[in-house]
């Protein structure tokens, strides 16, 4: 897109002035852009005399505006549409411009020109027109011409549909009338100059406040500005100075929304002035008549107007129309009586060319922009056809290197106008790689149903068109080089005939002349090169984020061959060594390719000092599969000797995997499954696969590495190597092993091994080419579990460099085992063994070693200490060392702790290694002789929870002759922890018989504040106590406390004593009673307190709440160890202020044999601060006769109470019944219930009040 004018390719937009905000102003001629003078020239100049506008509120307002700026925007109508289709190309501009002449001037004075006509009249007035016009003889068209980039450069840079200017409006009230007159004759300045212009651009003034403005003040300010300056309400704004940022753009969009409609009518006016010119009959006259020229041609005329219309329907972002346009001026360009009436040598062909190309150019953008895809690669394609056909039949035709770079120039085009639109069916990722975007674009919709289409008009990536651009070049550059070398000379070494000759041989409408393109005096010509290269970089890019890797590799290596065609070595290097480290080649098998690739990079070596990717070249293009390269040394140990220039020895790695390798290296043990301590025979097979006639591969070590419990093996080379005496290509060599920490290698210089514990051996390293040597070796185990060989390194030690190769993957690898057969070895399969896959499975060595939990009960409850002894026997033949690893795994983080018990071990730490699993120290039990045994304990406490804990035993131990051989026996054990009781209780109130205190005494003197002197309830407290223990255990001792009393009192309670009568539902105080007992399994002891709670102040009218807590303690009857357990009790609330009614009963004698009277008493209580009457009533019953007040009233004084006495004679004996007591507060009429006072009386679940009698 570069290669053409840049305003003729680039999209319009609304043009705005932004002036009074920025000193700088484009009035001044651009020395490098000279069509500046021509449009100043006669034009007209705005000057205004108030100052820029400056200050923080000044510079926000510029940059908000500069924001809506949108000439970067993407060229397609979704991201217009984002903008509501307000979009604006704004400049800023100092307090001068100058705006386009309207009209050319009058030509100078010309001697054919006489002043005097034939008839001796003056002549006729000559006809003006614009400066930009083929009819003006100044003008870079005449008198031909159909349209040049100046036009364009007008009405987009030069010529505003609006111009936006801003000023200070002053907040000082004693110069604001000055300074508004002032302000008002700029405007009124700034009008006028407009209106002489004939332009309709319109004049937006913006005010900015400079203080605090009274609204009123304000409005009559503008009103006034307003009506003296004859612009109306959308013609002047006004910004406060003390406006936020979110205001200011707000206050932007808003001036941008009232303008859109009026620049897109400016623009729509020109459209129908340029109409109206289209529609003449006859083709305009010239100011000046051009003698013997011709002028321009209705049919250009209507070329001209047409693509003046497609320009203005682009500035109204009206694509549709513009379309249309382009395409009607295209199709009347390429009439007979247009272009194919020019003649070729004339500068009016390329002109037109270029025409041409600037309206496909924006009819692809058009058509893109309405999501026509396959219609504008379709029109791409056209227009390549349509230049084709015209330069074969009218130009130089298409086989020379004016064509390729214009090939060339069309399919950048292309790519610009993609990435410019930004197509976002382009920039979508894949729906199954949202990393990926997609290769093309499919069929627009537009088409009709069944049309056929090929898959090249498939709208695809900018790469694609680069790849095309690309080849373009390469032709370019391969016809440029086919031109004669006279003609690549410079015209000042040339005679002027011949120049003249041959100056219209080649093509050069976007391309250079001949002594440019190529030329033969050594100067710079053409960056063909640079040109390829900047290419396909932008190609790459674009075809790695469609994911195409084949593509890009193929790019890439055109790519180094280009830099290594000019010499750019490191470059070149570079890019190869990607190539190269490429593992789909390998895969693919393109062992040719791979070959060019790796003599291509030694080619780049031999300039470049790179000794770690020579020698890796050399190792991986010794492999048999390549063919030898002339003139090239393999031999590893020399390789590097000409590019080294560092002291240090180099030092290269390489993987086995990942390329190819002269030398492949395999593992197999003997058989999958052996035991710890026991020898396993092994074989470490070296297989040649370099080129025949290379030098020996001389090693000097090979260090294989397992993963498991296996030491590494090292096998290091002879100090002295003979010659290879044995004649077949198949050898084995016995090597044996030595264990050792460190070994000492004077042969060589460094050790792979290091102080690692290894098994060391040495044997003859030396592998020539199609041979395979057999290590055959013991190795001993000394721990269980898998082994796995992870690694076999080859290492070449020399005084230039130290090399090693690594192979880490066997996977791919065939599991064989060497055999000799006939003397001779011969391979066997090893079948799907694990150790044909380079595994082997180490079993324990059967321990003899024995751990037992003799005294481990059957199950544990909470809150007890647990303490299990462990007895570990040695039944080894000989002395065992042994240490202990021990740990606690519980279904619930926290519910328990464990500890080692002993001499000076209480204090062991314990570890939470994860969730729910407390792992002690290691403890060292020391030796064991043979059949002797040792007792370890451990002790679990805070047992709060009910779960069921795993102990873990571990015993490792190791024999006093192996001690590298490790040996281990677990034992685990299963504690369950569960609850050992559950309890319910039973609430009984009970009559308070003492005293209470007089409300009307005052309290002594000498009383403590914490002494309780309120009122006091008695409870009877029965817990039923539950055992769920697989034992009888004996209870020592029951206390109910209080953990909690809310309500500004105290509890007590007593010892629970023990209810010898499991029926009996009444507790009944027991002279003998005892406080401790025995309780069997899965049965239930009941247990009586007396709990008293009394309010510390006589007042306090707060409700009273107990939490409690029953505290047992018990123990085992095998154990004197007494634990602790803990239950909760339901919270009792008491509310102490609140009247009740006690129910005591009593036996009385009536003077009869066998008959018993029984005397009631019901104490109405009233502990709260007011005077009190109940009214009683006593219900008749069948079931006994009474005597006493059937109904009567009783008034009680604050804090008081009064007992109503009956006497009843039942009918019934050893029975409980109903009495039926009424007592109704006067006052709140609430009745009250009956509670029990005493032994004897009872509450049953419906309420019901019953006796024993």
């Amino acid at each position: 897109m570069d290669r053409f004018p840049q305003d003729y390719v680039l999209h319009n937009l609304p043009f705005l002035l932004l002036s009074g905000l920025d000193s700088r102003s484009p009035s001044e001629p651009d020395p490098v852009v000279k069509t500046h003078d021509f449009l100043h020239e006669g034009g007209f100049r705005i000057k205004v005399d108030a100052p820029i506008v400056s200050g923080p509120l000044a510079e926000q307002l510029l940059e908000s505006f500069c924001e809506q700026d949108a000439s970067d925007l993407p060229w397609h109508s979704q991201y217009s549409t984002s903008r509501s289709g307000r979009v604006f190309r704004i400049v800023k501009v100092g307090r001068v411009y100058t705006l386009p002449p309207r009209k050319a001037p009058p030509p100078p004075h010309s001697p054919r020109l006489s002043a005097v006509g034939a008839n001796g009249s003056p002549p006729p007035a000559l006809v003006l027109h614009s400066p930009l016009s083929p009819l003006t003889p100044s003008s870079p068209l005449y008198p031909d011409g159909i349209i040049s980039p100046l036009w364009i450069t007008k009405h987009q840079s030069r010529l505003p549909c609006a111009l936006l200017t801003v000023f200070s409006l002053v907040s000082d009230p004693n110069t604001s009338s000055l300074q508004d007159n002032k302000l008002k004759s700029e405007i009124n300045n700034v009008r006028s100059v407009l209106t002489s212009t004939n332009y309709k651009t319109r004049l937006v003034v913006i005010l900015l406040g400079d203080g605090m403005i009274n609204p009123a003040d304000l409005e009559d300010r503008v009103s006034t500005i307003r009506r003296a300056t004859g612009l109306d309400g959308k013609s002047i704004h006004f910004l406060a100075h003390n406006s936020s940022p979110k205001e200011i753009n707000v206050f932007v969009n808003s001036v941008l929304s009232s303008l859109h409609p009026l620049c897109v009518e400016y623009y729509r006016d020109l459209s129908k002035h340029a109409r109206r010119k289209r529609n003449r009959s006859t083709a305009p006259q010239p100011t000046v008549q051009p003698g013997n020229s011709h002028i321009l041609s209705s049919q250009g005329w209507n070329v001209r107007y047409e693509f003046k219309l497609g320009v203005f329907a682009e500035f109204r972002q009206e694509m549709d129309a513009a379309c249309r346009n382009y395409e009607t001026a295209y199709d009347n360009l390429f009439a007979p009586e247009i272009i194919d009436a020019i003649a070729v040598w004339s500068p009016r062909f390329n002109e037109a060319r270029l025409l041409a190309d600037v309206i496909a150019f924006r009819t692809i953008r058009c058509l893109l922009w309405t999501d026509q895809v396959t219609t504008a690669v379709r029109s791409w394609v056209a227009h390549r056809d349509r230049i084709r056909d015209l330069v074969d039949r009218r130009g130089k035709g298409t086989d020379n290197y004016g064509w390729a770079a214009w090939q060339t120039a069309w399919a950048k085009v292309m790519a610009d106008l993609v990435s410019r639109s930004e197509y976002p069916l382009l920039h979508v990722g894949l729906p199954n790689a949202p990393d990926l975007l997609p290769l093309f674009v499919d069929v627009d919709k537009s088409l009709s149903v069944g049309e056929r289409f090929v898959p090249w008009e498939l709208l695809h990536h900018e790469g694609y068109w680069l790849d095309i651009a690309k080849k373009c070049i390469y032709a370019r550059r391969s016809w440029a080089l086919q031109i004669p070398e006279e003609d690549r000379q410079s015209p000042g070494r040339s005679p002027a005939s011949m120049v003249a000759s041959k100056a219209h041989l080649y093509d050069t409408y976007l391309a250079l002349e001949p002594y440019r393109e190529v030329p033969i005096d050594g100067t710079p010509g053409y960056d063909y090169p640079g040109e390829i290269i900047s290419t396909l970089d932008a190609a790459i890019r674009h075809f790695a984020k469609r994911g195409q890797l084949r593509k890009i590799e193929v790019l890439e290596l055109q790519k180094a061959l280009e830099q290594i065609e000019t010499e750019s070595w490191v470059e070149a290097t570079l890019t190869l060594r990607q190539l190269w480290h490429s593992k789909k080649w390998r895969q693919g098998g393109w062992w040719k390719l791979l070959q060019g690739l790796g003599w291509a990079l030694l080619d780049c070596l031999a300039h470049v000092d790179d000794g770690e990717l020579l020698f890796q070249l050399i190792w991986e293009l010794s492999n048999e599969v390549f063919d030898r390269k002339p003139n090239t040394n393999y031999d590893l140990r020399q390789a590097v000797t000409p590019s080294s220039t560092s002291k240090e020895p180099l030092s290269v790695a390489v993987g086995i995997d990942e390329a190819l390798s002269p030398l492949v290296a395999t593992f197999a043990f003997s058989t999958h499954d052996v035991f710890v301590g026991e020898p396993v025979e092994c074989q470490l097979c070296i297989l040649s696969r370099a080129q025949m006639g290379l030098p020996a591969i001389r090693l000097s070590e090979i260090k294989v590495v397992f993963e498991g419990g296996l030491k590494p093996v090292h096998l290091v080379a002879k100090g002295e190597e003979g010659g290879n005496t044995e004649t077949s290509t198949v050898q084995f060599i016995d090597v044996q092993v030595d264990e050792s920490l460190a070994m000492s290698l004077s042969s060589i210089r460094r050790s792979s091994a290091g102080a690692i514990p290894s098994q060391t051996s040495s044997a003859d390293l030396t592998i020539p080419s199609n041979h395979t040597k057999i290590f055959r070796l013991r190795v001993v185990p000394r721990e269980a579990g898998e082994i796995v060989v992870a690694s076999i390194t080859l290492i070449i030690d020399h005084e230039t460099v130290s090399f090693a190769a690594t192979s880490t993957d066997f996977s791919h690898s065939i599991g064989r085992w060497w055999e000799s057969k006939a003397g001779k070895p011969t391979p066997r399969s090893l079948g799907q063994e694990s150790n044909a896959f380079n595994k082997i499975n180490v079993q324990p060595k059967p321990p003899k070693l024995k751990i037992e939990a003799p005294g481990l009960r059957r199950s544990y409850y909470t809150n007890e200490s647990v303490t299990i002894d462990f007895d570990i026997l040695n039944e080894e033949a000989e002395d065992v060392i042994v240490s202990l690893d021990a740990r606690m795994i519980s279904p619930v983080e926290g519910a328990a702790q464990i500890m080692w018990i002993g001499t000076g071990s209480e204090t062991t730490p314990v570890t939470a290694s994860e969730a729910g699993v407390l792992t002690l120290e290691k403890r060292e039990l020391g030796t064991i002789p043979s059949s002797g045994k040792a007792v370890v304990s451990v002790r679990i406490m805070d047992t709060a929870t009910a779960v069921d804990h795993e102990v873990e035993l571990l015993a490792t131990y190791r024999l006093r002759s192996e001690p590298e051989t490790i040996l281990t026996k677990v034992l685990t054990v299963d504690v369950g922890v569960i609850r050992p009781f559950e309890a319910n209780y039973d609430f009984i109130p009970q009559l308070d018989h003492e005293p209470w205190p007089n409300f009307f005494e005052a309290p002594p003197q000498h009383s403590d504040s914490l002494t309780p002197l309120g009122l006091r309830h008695l409870y009877s407290v029965a817990a039923n106590l539950y055992s769920f223990a697989t034992e009888p255990v004996v209870i020592e001792a029951i206390l109910l406390t209080a953990t909690k009393v809310v309500g500004g009192a105290v509890c007590s309670a007593s010892t629970g004593i023990v209810r010898k009568s499991a029926n009996t539902d009444v507790a009944t105080k027991d002279p003998n009673a005892t406080i401790s007992t025995v309780i069997e399994p899965d049965h239930t002891e009941t247990f009586d307190f007396d709990l008293s709670l009394q309010k510390l102040i006589l007042g306090d009218r707060h409700t009273v709440a107990a939490e409690l807590a029953l505290q047992i303690g018990w123990r085992r009857q095998d154990s004197d160890e007494v634990s602790t357990t803990l239950l909760e009790v339901p919270r009792l609330v008491a509310p102490m202020a609140e009247p009740r009614v006690m129910l005591t009963v009593s036996s009385t004698g009536v003077g009869l044999p066998d008959m018993e009277a029984h005397k009631l008493s019901f104490t109405i209580e009233n502990p709260s601060m007011h005077y009190l009457t109940f009214n009683v009533s006593m219900e008749a019953s069948e079931d006994f006769a009474f005597s006493g007040p059937k109904a009567c009233a009783i008034s009680l004084v604050p804090i008081s109470r009064q007992s109503l006495k009956y006497r009843i004679l039942p009918n019934k004996k050893n029975e409980w019944i109903a009495v039926h007591m009424t007592v109704v507060d006067a006052y709140f009429g609430q009745t009250l219930r009956i509670l029990p006072g005493g032994s004897g009386v009872k509450v049953d679940k419906k309420g019901n009040v019953l006796v024993k009698v």
